[in-house]
Parts: C-alpha cells; sequence; structure tokens
C-alpha cells in the first residue's frame, strides 16, 4: 500500500513539473521569440532588398521590402520598445530610404538605452548630417565624447565634428 501511494505521489509530483516546464518553456518562447521573430522577418526583407533587389536596380521592389522589414521591426519595438537590435535595424533601413531623421530618431533612443554605446552617437549624427541638421549631428558627438574618456576616442570625435562644421559652413555659403 505504501509502495502505491509513494508512486501515485511520485507520478502527480512528475506531472505537475512536466506541466509546470511546457507551460513555463511555451510562455517564455512566447515572449521572447515573437520579438525575435519579428526582427528576424523585418531582417529577412531588408535583406533581400538591399542585397538582391537592389543591385538588380529594383527600387519599386526594394522599397516594398523596407516597407515590410520597417513593420516588422515595429512590431517587435510593440513587444518590447526597448529591443535595441530591433531599434538599431529599423535605424538602419530608415537610413537606406534616405529617412534621415526618422533613422537619427532612432539612434538617439539606442544611445538613451545604452549611453556608452558611441557607435550610436555617430550613426545619429551621420543621419543628421545628411538631414543638414548640423548642430544636431555636433551635439550627438559632445555627448559621445562625455560618455568616453579614451582621449584617442575622443580625438576622433573633435575631427568628425570638424569636418561635420566646414561641410555646415559649405552648406550656408551655397545658400
Amino acid at each position: 500500500m505504501l509502495k502505491k501511494i509513494s508512486f501515485i505521489l511520485a507520478f502527480m509530483m512528475t506531472s505537475a513539473f512536466c506541466v509546470i516546464v511546457v507551460y513555463g518553456a511555451e510562455n517564455s518562447v512566447t515572449n521572447t521569440s515573437g520579438k525575435a521573430y519579428h526582427n528576424q522577418k523585418g531582417l529577412d526583407h531588408f535583406k533581400k532588398g538591399f542585397y538582391d533587389l537592389t543591385p538588380k536596380k529594383q527600387k519599386e521592389e526594394a522599397s516594398k521590402e523596407y516597407g515590410l522589414a520597417i513593420q516588422e521591426f515595429n512590431k517587435a519595438l510593440a513587444i518590447d520598445p526597448d529591443y535595441a537590435t530591433a531599434r538599431r535595424n529599423l535605424a538602419r533601413v530608415h537610413y537606406v530610404r534616405k529617412n534621415f531623421l526618422e533613422s537619427a530618431k532612432h539612434y538617439k533612443k539606442l544611445t538613451e538605452l545604452n549611453p556608452a554605446d558611441i557607435d550610436s552617437y555617430l550613426y545619429a549624427a551621420s543621419a543628421y548630417e545628411k538631414a543638414k541638421k548640423y548642430n544636431e549631428a555636433i551635439e550627438q558627438l559632445e555627448v559621445a565624447k562625455s560618455q568616453t574618456t579614451s582621449s584617442e576616442i575622443i580625438d576622433k570625435l573633435d575631427i568628425y565634428i570638424e569636418k561635420i562644421e566646414q561641410r555646415r559652413q559649405k552648406g550656408e555659403h551655397r545658400e
């Protein structure tokens, strides 16, 4: 009788543990792969547009793929607004589409999520510069300088700032 009760208890505990593990795994996969799934779909669309269609001068088809990529990255960000990977990919697509202010907005958000990410400041500055928002570009680089102690990086940022200043002056003379 005792063996039978022990067997039943062991079976019940094992079954309950399996249910908890399976339920937890399903919820975990749903919550984490949802954003990853949409990010990957977005990357697939972006790659098709950028690597397959653009080199073949199929601009309309590439533009459609970029639009689908943007939709997927936005779905990932709807799940997790702080999902840096999707936000970076979204910024890249906007940059490629020459939506520079939208690109800069997403790169700037990345700097808020990770202030030590110097590359995001550089990309934001580049997007602002392309949009002829020179003050905003320089501001991003100045903030980047405050996020590092590397004199080498600070020197390179100073060079970029100087180049943007020169471009701004050339642009003002043309107008």
